[in-house]
């Protein structure tokens, strides 16, 4: 007890100087805790966020862009392909399903998803619950019924029974009423939380988007009603969709397909999981660096506390001596000095592993709310073995000191 009194008071007594070395130590690990949890997070978020899309079908153009715009809700769709790629895919032997997914319209910024009812039964795995669930009310099952993800009913307010229009584009109009359709939607259901980007989703049924558009370009239209019927037919076969989300019976079947759609001139086949793993290999250079980075600054932190904690040590040699000449043997200040160096040592440490993971908090939740990605960070052993280095770094730091005061010499101190 005596010694906890001692080394308390020694602390105190050159409070600065230990406060510095708590904070050298706390904020080197907190920097290397939030970067290690980032990136372990991050890449595990895009790959759930990837995972209900097996396969997508699309316009021809950057596979980087489509993923983006399909499994993100990111970027520009690159075009649309025609409706009848739909019907063919569905009747193709290697398929399970094919679900059309458009895009085009918001409401306050939020992405209109135009589709068809078949997105409520797909699954991520077989004998896995259905990918989108309900949490209140039902599916859509007419034109101008909207089921709306978590997200956007919290952010929005929207509710079971209420009606709102969309604007046309990818973001929220700046003007009120400006670029907004006339046709009203009704809220009928609202999904359960996927933690993916389907929470800040609308969903709507295909037909009410082509119908909205048919009407919005019969407005514009100057042609003669003498063609209406002409007109109606090439309506019938112009219908399209953004992309196709396409569930492969299984794997030999997906590079089949995929071979078939080599040959495809107006279409891309593509495995949204490797575009998300080479996007994550681009990131991942530079997580690299700032690993090298946060490691560096680990480094030459555990360095300065070290010499710290020496010098601490070695600048008390009078007060060791005054213990020395009380009746203190070598194992009573060996104790203090090293227990002096262990407390500031696990000080620091708990203080970082507060501070890391309380930043990661903060960055996870500002990402998540940016990209509606889930962004969850836990404790790993790659954290667990950085502490204990740590830990065993500063003990070492404070055993050399230790013993050197030990066996010291007092006579000259006194």
């Amino acid at each position: 007890m005596m010694h906890l009194l001692i080394i308390w008071r020694n602390i105190c007594q050159k409070s600065l100087q230990s406060f510095l070395s708590i904070a050298v130590i706390a904020s080197s690990i907190a920097m290397t805790i939030v970067v290690m949890l980032l990136s372990s997070s991050i890449q595990q978020g895009l790959i759930k966020a990837a995972e209900p899309f097996d396969l997508i079908v699309g316009a021809k153009g950057s596979p980087n862009q489509l993923v983006l715009n399909t499994v993100f809700l990111q970027d520009v769709p690159i075009g649309n392909i025609s409706y009848d790629l739909v019907e063919q895919l569905e009747k193709n032997p290697l398929v399970e399903s094919a679900i059309p997914i458009g895009f085009g319209d918001n409401y306050h910024g939020f992405r209109f998803i135009s589709t068809e009812q078949s997105i409520f039964e797909h699954v991520i795995k077989n004998g896995q619950p259905p990918w989108l669930q309900l949490a209140q009310g039902r599916k859509f099952t007419s034109p101008f019924e909207a089921v709306i993800g978590s997200k956007t009913a919290v952010a929005t307010g929207l509710k079971l029974g209420d009606q709102f229009t969309s604007s046309h584009g990818l973001v929220a109009s700046s003007g009120e009423g400006e670029h907004e359709h006339a046709e009203k939607f009704t809220v009928v259901g609202i999904l359960k939380e996927v933690n993916g980007p389907y929470d800040s989703g609308i969903l709507v049924p295909l037909e009410s988007i082509w119908q909205m558009h048919e009407h919005h370009h019969e407005n514009e239209s100057v042609h003669a009603e003498t063609i209406e019927d002409d007109e109606h037919e090439d309506d019938e076969k112009g219908k399209s969709t953004t992309v196709i989300l396409v569930k492969p019976k299984g794997y030999a079947e997906a590079m089949m397909l995929y071979q078939q759609f080599q040959k495809n001139q107006q279409a891309q086949l593509i495995f949204p999981a490797q575009v998300v793993v080479k996007l994550f290999a681009i990131l991942g250079e530079g997580e690299k660096i700032l690993q090298m980075i946060g490691y560096a600054v680990l480094t030459m932190a555990i360095l300065v506390s070290a010499f710290s904690l020496y010098w601490s040590a070695v600048s008390r040699t009078r007060e060791r001596a005054i213990l020395r000449s009380i009746g203190a043997g070598n194992r009573d200040i060996l104790a203090i000095v090293f227990g002096e160096g262990v407390f500031l040592v696990m000080s620091g440490v708990i203080t970082g592993v507060l501070l890391g993971h309380g930043v990661f908090s903060f960055i996870a939740n500002l990402l998540q709310e940016k990209t509606a990605i889930a962004i969850v960070g836990t404790f790993s052993m790659a954290e667990l073995g950085m502490l204990i280095a740590v830990l065993f770094v500063g003990m070492i730091a404070s055993v050399v000191p230790a013993i050197h005061t030990a066996k010291e010499d007092v006579a000259n101190d006194l």
